[in-house]
């Protein structure tokens, strides 16, 4: 009782908050009299039906109008209806020519012709009885309560008149919207006369076209049939068995006939054809209506909480008409999967809390939903008792740790970056005890380990990361404790071989300036000596012209003197000149 109150509370809070909640068209709620005329006196019953257009809900109420003055409310009826809650019995006031329902289910329902309840009318008056709702609400069972009903369809019926508008919300008919309903039409010509009894009728009924399928709608039967010309008579039968008692024999000829709106359950249409010879043979066209989704049902498993990663989920339930054909699952919002059977083993689930939602569909297409919150344990997260931290290029990492006997360990491997740049599994011994060499040869940088367990059941541990393992270039000089990998020793070469081409460089300008230096101090020199020669030469021409007269008696002394002169002067300039090309 009071897991009964806690869902009766439930339903109807949604339905109060689906007045706040953001409206999502989808549903119709609409009247489906037994018959569109009635004479005074007569009663007959009406249903309010509910069309979630695949949309599942859990609750619906509204207030019914009608005309207190022509109908007379006589009760209601819950028998059959898709909904099982109720705050209280609905309120019927044939003063005020209302009822008021709220209804609800803690099973999510869909289908297309949803009974909420049949109301039974006694006709008290002549005239067009117009039935209408007012404050009407249907609520998907989304747990917000979201409100998602898009139209009310009004009916008349008329009392004691020949003809009113009818029009009943048809729910999903087989023929396109864009297309006119067919209608028989009548048949008036004089028939010929043929040798051989009739053919038995070809059969069509648009609203349901397929014999081998369930239906879920309602709506109005017109069954349509092909005339031959040499056709007198048409018989009809409606039952729900192919017999061949004695039919109706129709007054005139159509090409077809209106059956009216059909109850849930398997129904047989029958028709004969008669000429001149005789009544030929029978035709039955199978129809199948089933608009009550299955019962509900609740989703039972074999533990809600444990640390098996596929749990078995059972979800049996019953329809009594269409039978069930199918199941989805969905698991956290993901799916479907499909099955026919009434249990399934879950795919692998991660550690955590889940979702399981099962949708449970009869063959006309009507369905009933459940779910159920289970969680996975994790296995105890494995330890890591010891790790290379530092290796060099080229080099292997070693491993080791503890985790569940006889298990598995996923071992991945990810740089800087967070990037996954290895991955390997490793095995466990009866202790628990799991170690492995890691073959892959990383490039300089840093890395992170992450470590988790897994079972042969396929359950898992959370991961637990491990310290950072460096790689540094690989090793191929040691001096004292300062090691030297090949990035080191080339770049020690490069500074060499550019040290050494600097202090030639720095050589060779130093000589080319020395050379220099002594090619300028040399040629100034030159320039002097030669200076000084030149001089010693002109003075010995101007002593020539002056002394002429002389020269004879002056010749010799002063000869010899600037001779001796010229000499000296030539004698230092050629000890000079070896001087300085020696020091080039």
């Amino acid at each position: 009782m009071k897991k009964l109150n806690k869902n009766i509370f439930i339903i109807f809070c949604l339905i109060f908050l689906s007045f706040f909640a953001v409206k999502a068209e989808a549903a119709v709620l609409y009247f489906l009299p037994e018959a569109k005329t009635f004479d005074i006196g007569k009663e007959f019953s009406v249903d309010v039906k509910v069309n979630s257009e695949e949309v599942f809900i859990n609750a619906a109420q509204a207030t019914v109008k009608f005309p207190s003055d022509i109908l007379e409310l006589l009760e209601v009826d819950k028998s059959n209806s898709a909904f099982n809650f109720w705050m209280e019995e609905p309120i019927i006031s044939n003063e005020e020519g209302t009822l008021v329902f709220i209804g609800g289910t803690a099973k999510g329902v869909a289908g297309e012709a949803l009974q909420v309840l049949k109301m039974k009318f006694k006709a008290k008056g002549m005239g067009s009885a117009e039935l209408t709702m007012s404050s009407a609400v249907v609520t998907a069972s989304d747990g917000q309560g979201t409100n998602v009903l898009s139209a009310i369809e009004k009916t008349s019926i008329g009392v004691g008149i020949d003809e009113v508008d009818f029009e009943p919300v048809p729910d999903k008919p087989a023929e396109s919207d864009d297309k006119p309903v067919e209608e028989p039409e009548k048949v008036e010509r004089k028939p010929i006369l043929v040798g051989d009894l009739p053919e038995a009728p070809k059969l069509r009924v648009p609203l349901y076209p397929d014999e081998s399928q369930w239906y879920n709608h309602l709506g109005e039967v017109i069954v349509l049939w092909e005339m031959p010309p040499d056709i007198i008579k048409v018989e009809t039968k409606l039952s729900q068995a192919p017999d061949k008692k004695l039919g109706n024999t129709e007054k005139e000829l159509f090409t077809g006939k209106s059956f009216g709106i059909l109850e849930e359950g398997i129904w047989y249409i029958r028709a004969q054809f008669k000429n001149n010879i005789g009544w030929g043979k029978y035709a039955y066209y199978k129809i199948s209506i089933d608009t009550m989704p299955p019962l509900p049902f609740e989703i039972e498993i074999d533990n809600e909480v444990s640390d098996n990663p596929t749990p078995k989920i059972s979800y049996e339930t019953q329809d009594s008409l269409s039978g069930i054909s199918h199941a989805l699952v969905f698991i956290d919002g993901k799916g479907p999967i499909e099955s026919t059977e009434t249990s399934i083993v879950l795919p692998i689930q991660p550690p955590g809390k889940h979702t399981v939602l099962v949708r449970v569909f009869d063959f006309a297409g009507n369905s009933v939903e459940d779910d159920l919150e289970f969680e996975i344990l994790p296995l105890p997260i494995p330890t890591i008792t010891f790790l290379t931290k530092t290796i060099s290029e080229g080099d292997l990492i070693f491993i080791s740790g503890k985790t569940v006997p006889n298990g598995f360990v996923d071992i991945k491997v990810f740089n800087k970056t967070g990037q996954e740049v290895f991955a390997e599994v490793s095995t466990s011994d009866g202790l628990g005890n799991w170690q492995t060499i890691i073959e892959k040869r990383f490039a300089k940088g840093e890395y992170t380990l992450s470590v988790s367990a897994r079972d042969n059941r396929g359950a898992v541990s959370y991961s637990i990361s491990s310290q950072v393992v460096r790689v540094k270039a690989k090793i191929i000089l040691s001096i004292g404790f300062i090691d030297l990998g090949w990035f080191e020793i080339f770049i020690i070469g490069i500074l060499l071989v550019a040290f050494v081409v600097s202090a030639l460089a720095w050589y060779y300008i130093a000589v080319k300036r020395k050379r220099e230096a002594y090619r300028v101090v040399a040629v100034r020199d030159i320039d002097k000596l030669t200076k000084l020669l030149a001089e010693d030469l002109e003075g010995l021409e101007s002593w020539v012209q002056k002394s002429k007269d002389n020269l004879k008696k002056r010749a010799k002394p002063e000869m010899e003197f600037y001779l001796k002169s010229l000499h000296s002067t030539v004698g230092k300039m050629k000890k000079y000149l070896r001087q300085e090309l020696n020091k080039l």
